[in-house]
């Protein structure tokens, strides 16, 4: 009978010095208006680079609720926000769930910069994300009110 108790020594693994940790690659551009791949005009799927694709998971992340779907971590997307708060409590709001749902990603240095507008039931509000290569993109939400 197999001993269910082995003695020895077992094998390990050194994550941190893993060179594929950090190693990120391009993606498929994706036009999120029709949610449909964005094709070159010799008809072939664009490929984006290192940067366009981290840009492109930061304006899905904010496209996406938390726990909504089991294909995602949970800690991908963002997490819904309660409608029965005042103006200045509500832009408190989406900046702390804006900055908690981009940093999770590796890449991000910084979320800053928000500017909010109000107009008919909506906020529409700007923000630069940085990212640890120093680039810098000024990305576009909306968010309905009440």
């Amino acid at each position: 009978m197999a001993d269910l108790f082995p003695s020895g020594s077992l094998e390990s693994t050194n994550l941190e010095n893993n060179s594929l940790a950090n190693e990120f690659k391009g993606s498929y551009a994706v036009n999120f208006d029709t949610m449909e791949f964005v094709k070159n005009s010799d008809g072939t799927i664009k490929i984006l680079n290192v940067y366009e694709t981290y840009i492109q998971w930061c304006q899905l992340a904010m496209m996406t609720a938390r726990y909504k779907y089991r294909a995602y971590t949970s800690r991908f997307g963002r997490d819904i926000i309660g409608k029965m708060i005042d103006q200045k409590a509500m832009e408190l709001e989406i900046k702390r769930v804006t900055i908690e749902a981009l940093m999770v990603h590796p890449m991000t240095s910084s979320v800053d910069n928000f500017v909010f507008a109000w107009e008919n039931g909506e906020v529409y509000y700007t923000y630069e994300v940085t990212a640890t290569s120093g680039q810098s993109t000024v990305i576009s939400n909306t968010e309905k009110v009440g």
